[in-house]
């Protein structure tokens, strides 16, 4: 029986589209430069991870390319605004909530900044009964061990939670230490994943 109901964040609860954003705000050859100098990068995980600040990061960026120094900064500076709800998947959360018997959590791996940021702006983060991040914890998803973090601060048991992701790799993971999972490659049929496992989301 399933007790608990686990969402990552970006892409499940917010959209992350950093090609989108790039190329809706600079020309073809900017967004590519772009994304490849900043989302692209071994600093973009490790400041998943939490070992290096945004600061440091940006300080890499620029050192890497002094001559696009302006976009670079502007980019660094803004990012935050990719990160916009996604309103069926957030219906959804906040409907489990309002009818009860689940205990909600979310596991993504994401940037001290980032989650400072969407926590505060964010209301719909109040329904869940905590979390784990990456950052915080200084460990990434498919890692087993952020797994057994959330297994070990929660008192979580696996084969009673349910866990829902946009990645692959993570999924597998997951499934590999008993969670039950959903491959989300598209929050518009979360609900018909639901259901499909036997759960009814009443609105």
């Amino acid at each position: 029986m399933i007790k608990n109901i686990i969402f990552d964040i970006g892409n499940v609860l917010l959209n992350f589209n950093p090609k989108e954003y790039l190329g809706n705000k600079y020309s073809d050859e900017d967004a590519s430069f772009l994304f490849s100098a900043i989302f692209d990068t071994d600093e973009w995980i490790e400041l998943d991870r939490g070992t290096i600040s945004e600061a440091e990061a940006l300080n890499i960026f620029l050192e890497r390319n002094p001559e696009k120094e302006d976009i670079l900064r502007e980019v660094m500076g803004d990012f935050y605004s990719i990160f916009t709800p996604i309103e069926s998947t957030v219906e959804i959360l906040n409907n489990l909530h309002r009818q009860g018997g689940y205990t909600l959590f979310y596991l993504s791996n994401i940037h001290l900044g980032i989650y400072s940021h969407i926590i505060d702006k964010y209301e719909f983060f109040k329904v869940f009964s905590g979390g784990i991040v990456s950052a915080e914890e200084k460990m990434l998803k498919p890692d087993k061990d952020i797994y057994h973090r959330l297994i070990e601060k929660y008192k979580v048991i696996p084969e009673e939670s349910l866990f829902i992701d946009d990645t692959a790799i993570n999924i597998e993971a997951a499934g590999k230490i008993g969670f039950e999972t959903i491959h989300l490659t598209n929050p518009d049929i979360l609900q018909r994943e639901l259901e499909q496992k036997a759960f009814e989301v009443v609105n």
